[in-house]
């Protein structure tokens, strides 16, 4: 499943600042369940926060949560609006992995906004492996994080862009992401999910082993086609500075927006519409006080995701003169397939169940299959639990 993405592009200049604030209201408190207090995503919310507390008077309430899985149970319960989150976002979507089990399937998710300013969240090699294209990766060593289906299938679709599979490789299980660019540097591995930002990345280019991106033409149609069909919310990322990148160069490789802001369909329109609006009008000084946060820009959002835009969202897009038949058609299709999982989790539950964890996943995913086929659907995960 591939997206044609179409960058949103604003039309007209936006009103001053200082008329444009009365015309928003926000509720005087939000809740965001974001990463852990330490991290990045935690640091863009709280700057966003105090932004939006100058011109509007909200507080808003960060709720730091290390684990991926966690962080959806504010929102499941209500407690928190929305959530920060990145390729979970999808697995939660699709009932798949960790939401593979009773209480949980699949999530009929919202995207209110997302960072634009691309890591390249890939896969990256040594520079002494010999990889130099993902044909190359065969018979490799790929550092495998145990119990987390993200950094998986970011390797498996870099693999797939060149026709190969888990098959083809050998795994390396490793305890969590950083361990897994330790295992490179170690020499225990040769290839393992990465980003072009992390320290623990750095420290493997500036090791004896050193580190290459290989690329993922964005001309390759075909190669594309395959690395979607395992994550189709994965992006073209042309990134021109960055660790292991040669100044003056650039190379393209795949990634996603990160993080993605997520939340449950009944939050209120008025709300998220005037979040949004609020972002934008004030898009200059959210990135001037934490300079990532500059991906927030409305300009560079995209109107075709992997998840249906909120309706609040899709009003201010349509406000803006960008929202088009192309994106409705897209967003009319994601809705029908949440739809269908819907229908596929009712049936799963309607009977007895499998007690057993395992048993229960391997069932959902027969029926979760059997109904995406009948609907015409990318099945995408056809195996919910294992990866």
């Amino acid at each position: 499943m591939t997206f044609n993405r179409t960058l949103i592009v604003a039309i007209g200049a936006l009103l001053p600042a200082s008329i444009a604030a009365a015309d928003v209201t926000l509720p005087e408190q939000m809740t965001w369940a974001s990463y852990d207090s330490q991290s990045i995503v935690y640091a863009e919310s709280i700057s966003i926060g105090k932004v939006l507390e100058k011109h509007y008077g909200m507080k808003l309430q960060v709720v730091p949560i290390r684990n991926g899985f966690s962080r959806f149970l504010p929102v499941l319960s209500g407690k928190a609006d929305l959530m920060t989150t990145g390729s979970d976002g999808y697995f939660a979507q699709e009932g798949a992995f960790i939401f593979a089990k009773k209480g949980f399937g699949p999530q009929p998710l919202r995207i209110i906004a997302y960072n634009a300013n691309n890591p390249g969240n890939g896969a990256a090699v040594t520079a002494d492996s010999g990889v130099k294209t993902w044909a190359d990766a065969k018979g490799k060593r790929v550092a495998v994080v145990q119990g987390s289906a993200a950094p998986a299938k970011v390797v498996e679709a870099s693999l797939a862009f060149a026709g190969l599979t888990w098959e083809d490789v050998i795994r390396v299980p490793v305890s969590s992401w950083s361990a897994g660019q330790e295992a490179l540097i170690n020499g225990q591995a040769d290839i393992a999910a990465a980003n072009t930002t992390s320290p623990s990345v750095e420290r493997l280019a500036n090791s004896p082993r050193g580190i290459f991106w290989p690329p993922t033409a964005h001309d390759d149609t075909e190669g594309w086609a395959r690395l979607n069909a395992v994550a189709p919310y994965i992006q073209r990322a042309e990134i021109c500075q960055g660790i292991g990148i040669p100044d003056g160069t650039c190379v393209q490789i795949n990634g996603y927006g990160y993080p993605e802001y997520l939340s449950l369909p009944d939050l209120a329109d008025d709300t998220v519409y005037n979040l949004v609006k609020a972002m934008d009008i004030n898009s200059d000084e959210i990135g001037t006080a934490f300079p990532r946060a500059k991906g927030y820009a409305f300009d560079l959002q995209v109107t075709e995701q992997a998840w249906p835009w909120h309706e609040g969202v899709i009003r201010y897009f349509k406000e803006k003169g960008v929202w088009n038949d192309e994106a409705q058609a897209h967003q009319d299709g994601l809705i029908m397939r949440q739809e269908v999982l819907a229908a596929a989790w009712a049936e799963m539950n309607a009977g007895d169940v499998p007690d057993d964890e395992v048993d229960f996943a391997a069932k959902w995913g027969e029926v979760r299959a059997q109904h995406l086929s009948e609907a015409g659907l990318p099945v995408v995960y056809k195996d919910v639990w294992n990866f």
